[in-house]
């Protein structure tokens, strides 16, 4: 293989991402990992020349995770999915929500940095549209639901 190619693969799969101990492989798009403070800004009565800023709800963005299907790594989202599916509504059974830890290489398959998701669960899992007359990369996304990473 040469270096060029890869170089090429290192940067499709730029994200690994596990989730309850569960390693869902290898991710070429990792998106809304964002943190929003949301300060409160408060007049005061009778002061007009300023106004207090008050600390506001922090809310963080569902992480959206895509690549192209690869059988093995599918098949681990789709087990844990089912196992999700299979505890939805059972708390007792499901424990709560897990962490996920996603961590993205560089170019040389090297960790640059991680981040641990706290209480996950699946948001969604989209397929790909399948089409017989066209030509095409059959992708994956899987949207997680969390509580934060900070």
């Amino acid at each position: 293989m040469t270096a060029s190619l890869q170089t090429m693969l290192a940067l499709t799969a730029r994200f690994h991402v596990s989730v309850q101990g569960v390693d869902l492989g290898g991710w070429a798009r990792c998106q809304g990992l964002e943190v929003k403070f949301n300060p409160e800004r408060q007049a005061e009565g009778g002061n007009y020349q300023y106004e207090t800023i008050m600390p506001g709800m922090i809310k963080y963005s569902p992480v959206i995770l895509s690549r192209a299907i690869k059988k093995d790594d599918t098949d681990k989202v789709l087990g844990w999915l089912q196992d999700q599916a299979a505890n939805w509504v059972d708390a007792n059974k499901s424990g709560g929500g897990g962490t996920a830890t996603i961590t993205l290489f560089d170019s040389r398959g090297i960790p640059v940095t991680k981040w641990t998701l706290r209480n996950v669960y699946p948001e969604s899992w989209k397929g790909p549209d399948l089409d017989a007359m066209s030509i095409g990369i059959a992708m994956e996304q899987l949207v997680l639901a969390h509580e934060g990473f900070l």
